[in-house]
């Protein structure tokens, strides 16, 4: 299935088009996104709920984490509650895994993940394993078995799908690479005054082709020639197939391949199903409800 990625970096807003249309959204804005990581303190410990709220920035919405969601946070072994773990005040290093919605502030873990182009790299992790959609024995085997053997001691690792197939010399280098970016977080951290922002993935178009691109991809549109040179270098050394395109036609480039008109659509609370039925989605603060109706929908299949 060829796909296209269009990537408006200054609306920090991307698709995924397939035959023309948007088949999936990436976007990227607001002060808490996914993956940001944070010095913080704790505000407030409810051992009723096993969660607290951390203090991240300058926003009333502070974040929340679970005692499941502790990591290495969660250092005494023999504790049987979150306000053994947790105390108000107290620094820690968390990373944003859902962002805000409503009046809830962002979901917050302890468990920092830090994503590579081959690899996903968990500092306080255990083990390796090998994305499901590398499914040939030989190449698991080998990814798996490479992995243990270039981890540090008491990390963890996943190997990502875009490593099939591609050499050691690359995957390690994307493991050094990683392990030199938790090395300055860390640094950074010791010196901070929370609540800080120690990192974020700031070029959004590197973000959007590592998580993003594979095999179905023949097409890259960028905005900018500073942007498609940025996007031809992601590949680095590697042969690409894929063409990198900078969009120079009139209009905006949102407009143009309608992802604004997609985003309106996905916005809305029916959704037409091909069969002749329907769906209505409304959500609440606690849940979001989908209604399925029937329709036109009349067959028994």
């Amino acid at each position: 299935m060829p796909k296209k990625i269009i990537i408006a970096e200054q609306k920090r807003i991307a698709a995924l088009l397939f035959d023309e249309r948007v088949d999936k959204l990436i976007v990227a804005q607001g002060r808490y996104q996914i993956g940001d990581i944070y010095i913080g303190t704790i505000d407030n410990v409810l051992p009723g709920i096993d969660a607290a709220f951390v203090n991240i920035g300058a926003s009333e919405q502070n974040g929340f984490i679970h005692v499941t969601d502790l990591g290495p946070l969660k250092l005494k072994k023999g504790a049987a509650s979150i306000t053994e773990l947790l105390e108000p005040r107290q620094k820690v290093l968390v990373q944003v895994m859902k962002e805000p919605t409503g009046n809830k502030g962002p979901r917050l873990t302890g468990n920092i993940s830090l994503p590579g182009r081959y690899l996903v790299f968990q500092p306080n992790g255990q083990g390796v394993n090998v994305s499901r959609q590398i499914n040939i024995e030989n190449e698991r085997n080998r990814l798996k078995a490479l992995g243990v053997l270039i981890k540090p001691p008491g990390t963890g690792l996943t190997v990502r799908s875009e490593a099939e197939e591609v050499t050691e010399e690359f995957i390690i280098d994307d493991l050094e690479n990683l392990i030199k970016k938790w090395e300055l977080i860390q640094q950074a951290a010791e010196n901070a005054n929370p609540p800080t922002l120690l990192n974020r993935d700031e070029d959004f178009i590197n973000r959007v082709l590592r998580d993003h691109i594979n095999s179905d991809v023949v097409e890259i549109v960028v905005e900018t020639l500073e942007g498609k040179e940025r996007a031809k270098s992601f590949f680095g050394q590697e042969e690409s197939s894929i063409k990198v395109t900078q969009f120079n036609q009139p209009g905006n480039l949102i407009e143009q391949f309608k992802i604004d008109l997609a985003i309106l659509n996905a916005l809305k609370p029916r959704v037409d199903l091909p069969s002749g039925g329907y769906i209505i989605i409304e959500p609440t603060e606690a849940l979001t409800v989908i209604d399925v109706n029937s329709g036109s929908f009349t067959r028994s299949a």
